[in-house]
């Protein structure tokens, strides 16, 4: 029986994630943001919400606050595919950071996958990195914020369409053992390194049984310089949504074993079909953010190839 499927029916823990929603990158232009990762990789806004006066204290922020967020997806869309969540902020405004690719603590990377670089213009041979514990050939360019983005080639399946396809991110912590704990408590597993892998800081590969091609690449580089802790409106990638059955029963479930775990809330959303999600802030041992949203599992079908 193929494992992942046996995954799928025995990880049902209420505190544990099945599938990763969307991947939060803060930018100081909606607009060419958008263009930027509609050019590279043929992706289109689904969903776009204009918030005028929303209560962001659950983030960390003050009771008013405004902003533009759009939902970029790749060609297998909404059910299948998660999102690229680009947000504008207006009140309050954007903090502005130069120190998007420092090897601190954060989400450092957002990664795509293409069958083969020779698509890409002016990909050359490319730089071997580590993602769902193989080796891969991959290029990286920059994004209007300053986010690094890494397009690395991984072997295509009949169902996947010709477009690229958003594959994982990448993420520095200070603590791999502990931060690869504190990922299974949500239902985080690691992929193992293939035996050929070498990697030239430790590292892991996590992702979700039940959303397999979608992976967190966890390093943790010898040396870490230390920057000022991130607030929600901070330029660049700041967090990463993952879907749970009941986000209530999650919280219930979390709160026995962390009194401190916060409560959820609702994030209204009107002009989306949703009208809005039920979420809840989770702070990994580093202080990036986790956000798990009530979705249950009839609303997705994650592919479960190519890994």
């Amino acid at each position: 029986m193929n494992t992942v499927a046996v995954a799928r029916t025995e990880s049902r823990r209420a505190e544990h994630a099945h599938s990763v929603m969307h991947c939060n990158l803060n930018s100081a232009d909606v607009i060419r943001s958008q263009q930027f990762y509609a050019d590279l990789f043929a992706v289109r806004d689904r969903m776009r919400s204009i918030s005028e006066d929303t209560d962001g204290r659950f983030m960390g922020l003050s009771e008013h606050t405004a902003s533009e967020t759009v939902f970029l997806y790749d060609g297998r869309g909404p059910r299948s595919a998660p999102a690229l969540e680009l947000v504008q902020w207006h009140d309050p405004q954007l903090i502005r950071r130069s120190d998007l690719g420092a090897d601190a603590p954060g989400f450092r990377v957002i990664g795509y996958r293409v069958n083969s670089l020779a698509s890409v213009p002016g990909a050359g041979g490319g730089e071997s990195v580590v993602v769902r514990g193989r080796a891969r050939k991959a290029i990286r360019v920059t994004d209007p914020d300053g986010v690094i983005v890494e397009i690395v080639e991984v072997a295509a399946v009949e169902s996947d369409p010709k477009t690229p396809m958003l594959s994982h991110t990448r993420m520095v912590v200070s603590d791999l053992e502990r931060s690869v704990a504190w990922y299974s408590t949500i239902g985080f597993v690691v992929r193992p390194d293939d035996t050929d892998v070498t990697r030239s800081v430790p590292g892991a590969s996590l992702y979700l049984p039940e959303d397999p091609t979608f992976s967190f690449e966890l390093e943790c580089p010898v040396e870490q310089v230390e920057i000022e802790p991130k607030v929600a409106n901070t330029q660049g990638l700041y967090r990463v949504a993952a879907a749970v059955e009941d986000v209530k029963a999650a919280y219930t479930a979390l709160a026995k074993a962390d009194p401190a775990t916060p409560e959820p809330g609702f994030v209204p959303m009107p002009d989306v079909p949703t009208g809005g999600f039920t979420v809840l802030f989770l702070s990994d041992p580093d202080g990036l953010v986790v956000e798990l949203v009530d979705r249950p599992r009839n609303t997705v079908r994650r592919p479960l190839q190519p890994l």
